[in-house]
Parts: structure tokens; sequence; C-alpha cells
């Protein structure tokens, strides 16, 4: 069947700009410098410990591997191990990781590649479903977790703080991105998570103990889980999401422009519900989304979610609870991931001399280490390159043979050769000089037989001439 209509004739191309390479450029520079997290259990937990992993990746999202499966016999891997296996190829600049040891629960937070590692000892926690099951109207969206929360963190001090506090501050506010005031939009800011810094007043130590005795006792009472009174700074973790409703509107008014219907079967007009037996005379009854407070009443820039949040429009911001709680004790900062020096320890003191005694320790573990590396490297190289030329012996010696071998049927094949040529020659001469006796034989017998018939014919004739003369 011939084809129908003309040729078709290309109008449109693509024309790739330099302006868009440069831009396309930045953005992926833009996007490696966007922190992205690892949150994973470690060992045996129970159940609870798994949905608090589940939780924990919905409130670091959207830069984080929500779908991560742990292999089971990689739950005992390091730190190390899994920010050399992962951190380069899935970019993952911050590990999370939970683990229990009976009543006590670890969530240890590590900066990759470097470090260092922050170990926290998780007092007490609720899950997200705990939390909204006892809200009246609990938040459920699941475009709040496409744009990545607003980080708040309370009370952490100015630069006057002690080191330790300081970076617990920097390390949550550089696990989620930096928010732009230039740039953001309002339709990104949906979340918000607060991490509270708490300090609490502790007894004083007994006379007649010295510094030492009191840390061990201390160190004592926190291995045997009787450390709520002795902890003097802790870290709550709180997680919410913002919800806009306009203000200066009545809840009936209101309810119909958030498109819900009302039940009008009983009412002749809307007027009726929207008076409400006389209450329109003083303005209505109040929207019970504008709380007391008017501080929180906000002027919008932009449109935000939710109706009647268009621009320029006056609402009331709340925030509602989306879990999990989290209340941290930090014990312990290490430096690099969780295989350096202890630089901050909040139930063991040492003194000068014993810290530079133990740094010197781990510098000498890992020069040891190294050295063991690089001992085996050795000794791998070096059986590596006797089995190779125990491998080239062996193929030597087993070309040699197959040579010799070779050399063996060639002479063989020689000597076969040559006999049969000889001995069909000599059989030639042989049947050569065997047909010559024979003609010899056979000649001699045939130049004596004339003279055999002519003696017959003599005698012959001399007996029938003795016959004649009688």
């Amino acid at each position: 069947m011939p084809r129908r209509g003309r040729h078709r004739k290309k109008t449109r191309t693509h024309v790739v700009e330099a302006d868009d390479n440069v831009r396309g450029s930045l953005l992926s520079n833009d996007e490696l410098r966007v922190p992205r997290s690892l949150v994973l259990r470690r060992g045996k937990v129970e159940p609870e410990l798994i949905d608090l992993v589940a939780d924990l990746r919905n409130l670091m999202r959207p830069h984080t591997a929500s779908n991560f499966k742990e292999d089971a016999r990689n739950r005992k891997m390091t730190l190390a191990r899994y920010a050399t296996a992962l951190g380069s190829s899935m970019g993952v600049t911050h590990l999370l990781a939970l683990s229990q040891n009976g009543p006590k629960i670890t969530l240890r937070i590590g900066r990759t590649p470097g470090g260092p590692t922050l170990s926290f000892r998780v007092k007490r926690f609720s899950l997200g479903g705990h939390v909204r099951s006892a809200q009246r109207r609990p938040y459920d969206s699941s475009r709040a977790y496409e744009s990545p929360p607003i980080v708040v963190t309370n009370n952490f001090g100015d630069q006057t703080a002690a080191p330790h506090v300081k970076l617990m501050r920097i390390t949550f506010q550089n696990m989620f991105p930096a928010v732009d005031v230039g740039t953001v939009k309002l339709g990104d800011c949906r979340r918000v998570v607060l991490f509270n810094f708490v300090r609490r007043e502790v007894p004083e130590e007994e006379d007649g103990k010295d510094a030492s005795e009191a840390s061990e006792d201390k160190a004592s009472a926190a291995a045997d889980g009787e450390d709520d009174d002795l902890e003097d700074e802790e870290v709550e973790v709180r997680h919410y999401a913002i919800r806009a409703r306009p203000v200066g509107v009545d809840r009936k008014v209101r309810r119909i422009v958030e498109s819900k219907i009302p039940d009008l079967s009983r009412l002749g007009d809307i007027s009726e519900y929207i008076a409400g037996g006389g209450a329109a005379a003083v303005g209505g009854e109040a929207s019970d989304s504008e709380p007391e407070d008017e501080a929180t009443h906000v002027v919008l820039p932009s449109k935000f979610r939710g109706k009647g949040n268009n621009a320029a429009q006056k609402s009331a911001l709340k925030l509602v609870e989306l879990g999990p709680r989290l209340r941290l004790k930090l014990y312990k900062v290490e430096r690099g991931l969780a295989g350096g020096d202890v630089m901050y320890h909040a139930y063991v003191s040492k003194t000068p001399r014993e810290a530079r005694e133990l740094k010197e320790r781990k510098e000498g573990e890992v020069a040891a280490k190294k050295r063991r590396r690089e001992e085996q490297e050795a000794n791998v190289e070096r059986k590596r390159a006797a089995k190779e030329e125990k491998q080239a012996e062996r193929e030597r010696k087993r070309k040699k043979r197959e040579e010799v071998a070779m050399a063996r049927l060639r002479g063989e094949a020689g000597v076969e050769e040559g006999g049969p040529e000889g001995s069909a020659s000599e059989g030639d001469d042989e049947s050569d000089e065997g047909s010559d006796a024979r003609g010899d034989e056979s000649g001699s017998d045939g130049g004596e037989a004339p003279e055999g018939e002519e003696d017959d014919g003599e005698s012959e004739g001399e007996s029938s001439d003795e016959e004649g003369s009688e």
C-alpha cells in the first residue's frame, strides 16, 4: 500500500545555549552542597525502635533514604564502613545510627567522612503515631514532606557556650539545608524541627569526695539507669507542621470558604445559618483558629497552603505536632567516625595527663593498624608474586615436557619412515633375485629339454633299427 501524504518536514530544533550549561552546572553544585542523611539501625532492636527509625526518616525528609533496607549481615558494620560504602555513591553527609543494649538506647550522629561523632543516650521517646492518636484533629499531609523543615535551636547559648554545646548546635543545623531568606518560597515552609537545650540544677557533691570519685559514682549511676536526677544537660526534639487559617472570619463562613458544605435542610435561607439566631448582630461566633495571643497573626506575603490563605490576607499560624518526641543526653564526643580519641565525656573526667596518654595510645593504635595493614599488603603481594612465579615455572616445565614429547614423536616418526622404505627395497631386491634365479632355472630346463628329446629320438631310432635287423 503506498504511503499517503507528503514527507514530514522537521520545523522544531533543540538549541543548547551556553547559559543553560552554566545554569545546570551551578544547580548541580548547589545540589551537592545539600546535606543528605541516612538513618539506620545497628544490631537487634525492639519493634518500637524500628518505628522510631521510620519516624526519624520522615523527620529528615526529603533529603534522606526513606526506603533504605538494612541487610541483616551488615547491621554490625561500623559507621566508617557505612561512610566508605555509601558516602561517595549516595552523597551521604550525616549518619544517624540507632542501637540498643538492653534498656539502653543509643543514637549516634556522625559527620562523613572525617567525623566527629556525637553519641546520645535516648532517655525518652514517643512515636509519631502515639502523638497523633492523642490529638483531636491530627495533621496528615504527605505534601508537607516534599520540602525540608525549618531548624530552630533554642537555648544553646552564644559564642561563650561550652565547646560541646556549640558542637551540638552546629551539628543539628548542618543536618538540614540552610534557608535563604531572600529566595525561599512561603509554600515550602511547611514544617519546623525544634531542638531545645535544657539545663537543670544538679545536687552538689558530698563533702569528702574528690572529682574522680564523684565522676565514678555518676558513671555507675548512669550505668544502672538511675541518672534521671543527675542529668544537668539534655536536648528535647520536637517536630511540628505549620498550619495557617484566616483571621477575622466567622467560623461558619470559614467552613463555607474551606469547601465544607453545612447541613441546610432545616433552614430556609443561608442567612439563617450565618446569623445563627441573632448572633449576627454581635458579629457572629469567633473562629476557633484565632488564639487569644494576637502575636501569631501575620499578613501573608504570598499564597500559603489552605483555603483562604491568599496573598495580603491576615492569617493565624498554628503549630501541630507530628512526632516523634525525643529527649537526648549527650554523653560522648569522638574524633572521627566512632573510632578516634574521646574529645568529651559527660560521665568520665580525665586530667590533662590522662587525656594526653589516651590520645597517644589512640595514635599508637592507628599507627599500628596502618603498619599491620601495610605488612598484610606486602605479604599478600609477596604471596601473589610467589604464586605467579610458581605458575610460570609449572608452565615452563609443561612446555618443556611437550617439546620433549614432540621431539620424541618426531624421532619415532622419522625412524618409522626410514624403516619401511629400506625393507621395501630389500624385498624388491630379493624378489628380483628370486625372479632371476627362477628365470635361470627355467632357462636351464628349456635348453636341456631338446637334447633329451633328441636322445629320445635317437634311442627310438636305435630300437627301431634293432627290430628291423631281427
